[in-house]
Formats: C-alpha cells, structure tokens, sequence
C-alpha cells in the first residue's frame, strides 16, 4: 500500500466516495468521525490528494506523479489549506477561520478543487466554529471540507448539521485484507491480533501504538495499583493524583477496558474474548470483591467522562470520582 492510498478497513467508504464523485454528487463539506486509531486523518490526506490530482487512478486514488501531487508531496500546493491548533494544547481560533475565508474566495490555481481540511475539529473554540457556518452550508466554487474529530458530540450541532458524516466503526472482526496488514506489521505478536484489537477498542492504529509504545504494561501497572488500594495499601486520592502524570487519555481508556473485562468475568469465568487476557486472573479476583451492578454503572461513568476530557473538569477530578466510587462501593 502506497502513502496515497487509504488502509484495507476504509476501502468501503472510499469506493462510496468515489461513486458520488463519478456521478457528481460529491458533498462540499465532509465530517470523518470515529475513535481514536480508525485512521480518519489518513483517510483525509488521501482524499485531499485525490480531489487536487490532475491525473487520478481508476480507484479514485491519487497518481503520486502529476504536478499537483508532487507539490503536495512537497507540502505547498497552492490550492490546499490544512487548518489545526497552532500550538499544542490550543484550540482553532477565530483568526483561523477567516484566513480559511479568504482562501476558499480565491479561484483555483491548478483547476480541479480548492481543498480545505479542519483537523481535528473539536478543537473550533465557539467564535471559530459559528464564523465556519456559512461556508460550510455554501462554500465558494469547487471548495471541500474535510473536518475529521474523534469527538464529534464536541462540535457545535449546527456544524455537524452542515457536513456529511462518514462514520469509522471500530474494526472487531477484520476483513482478510486488513488482517493481513495488521498481522504484517505484528510480526511475531500477530497470533494476539483479535486480543490486540479487542484491547484497543477495534482500533487498528491504536493496536500498533499499543506494541511499539508502554501502554500494555502501564495497564498492568494500574490494575496492579488498584488492587493495592482494594487492600488499603493505597490511597484514592494518592493513586487518581500518580495515575494522572501517566496521561488522562490513556488512563480513561485502559480502565474502560479492565472494567469491561471485569464485567465479562463476572458473567461468565471462562470469557474468552477479553480486552486484556493476560490479566485474567487479577482481574478475576478484583471483579470478585464487588457485585455486577456496581461494575456496571461504574463502567457508564467512565464512558461518559471520557467525553468531558477535553472539557473544564479537572483531569484528577475525575480520577478521584472513579476510585471513590469503588471505593465506597457506590456510583
């Protein structure tokens, strides 16, 4: 697979793309959403790529030789505006949006289409967001939009009303093809896959981020901390305020997934399709020490302060309420 192409698992909202583009029909304003991993902002660049060549493949892909491909290889094609947070940490200001303004204004250089993506999108602060709306419902000549989140109930719903969304589903159950690259890139550990995968989230991206970096061992560490304070030998406010420093993000999502598996022990001991099955046996003797019903609304709270992350909720805040909760034994 080429940079110019999009990975196995995409192939089918590409291939629905590209008939709507045969027939004229492409929309000029296009929200990729998903979690985190699916790839989305690969998926966007290709697109981009695509929509600016002059000589595009029968797929729709774009030839990586014309003029307007190798300028974009070279990062200044005159027709192309990539706006994100100019700092890390920052949103997308107001400023942003009307530089955007002013290009989608101007006439194409290269006469195809005056591409624009927006990534990621959740980070419009408000002021961007509504001076975004009227190009978004009517953007000037052959402009398109490629806003791509992993939080689309962050945006504004007026924006989301005006883009056509093309939703990336968590990767379960592989196709062969995307077996196929994901074993590859496995190498030895591609007989995990369906463990891996299960473990990201259905996340193909998140599974090799998962091998080549610590996240594996920093949840064995944090099931390890938990049964610490389940013993009394650690203290909620103590461990919400060390598990921080390891990065929210991170954090959330790997107690997702242990609870998740605590759940399914809970149902049934022998469960074989776990997020994390080489921790079975402490999780199972975690789940033990506490009922189903407290596992699950423990399991809806976290889901749902995932989705204040990137509010004003203070990261340890929401540590602390978590462990409390077990803690007390009651959500």
């Amino acid at each position: 697979m080429s940079d110019w192409q999009v990975y196995p698992w995409q192939i089918g909202l590409w291939q629905g793309l590209q008939q709507r583009r045969s027939r004229g029909q492409l929309p000029h304003a296009l929200l990729l959403s998903g979690t985190l991993g699916m790839g989305k902002q690969h998926f966007a660049d290709c697109l981009a790529h695509a929509l600016l060549c002059e000589s595009p493949l029968a797929d729709g892909h774009a030839c990586g030789q014309c003029r307007s491909c190798l300028l974009q290889q070279a990062g200044n094609h005159p027709d192309y505006l990539l706006v994100a947070p100019e700092e890390e940490g920052k949103g997308i200001g107001i400023a942003q949006i009307r530089a955007l303004i002013e290009f989608q204004s101007l006439k194409s250089q290269y006469g195809t289409a005056r591409v624009i993506q927006i990534q990621p999108a959740d980070r419009l602060n408000p002021a961007a967001a509504n001076a975004l709306l009227k190009t978004l419902e009517e953007p000037a000549g052959d402009t398109v939009l490629i806003l791509s989140t992993a939080r689309p109930a962050s945006l504004l719903p007026t924006v989301r009303s005006r883009c056509q969304q093309l939703l990336f589903r968590p990767l379960l159950s592989p196709d062969p093809a995307s077996r196929q690259w994901l074993a590859e890139r496995l190498g030895p550990q591609a007989g995990e896959l369906d463990a891996l995968l299960q473990a990201s989230g259905g996340a193909p991206l998140r599974v090799l981020s998962m091998i080549e970096g610590e996240e594996l061992s920093q949840r064995a560490q944090i099931l390890s901390d938990w049964q610490a304070m389940e013993q009394g030998r650690e203290s909620p406010l103590k461990l919400a305020e060390r598990w921080e420093q390891l990065g929210i993000h991170q954090v959330m999502h790997s107690l997702y997934g242990l609870i998740a598996d605590m759940i399914q022990l809970k149902l049934l001991s022998d469960a074989a399709r776990l997020a994390n099955p080489a921790l079975r046996g402490n999780l199972q003797a975690l789940a033990e020490q506490v009922d189903l019903g407290l596992l699950d609304a423990l399991l809806l709270r976290v889901q749902e302060r995932i989705g204040l992350l990137q509010g004003q909720v203070k990261p340890q805040v929401i540590l602390e309420e978590i462990l409390l909760a077990w803690k007390q034994r009651r959500v």
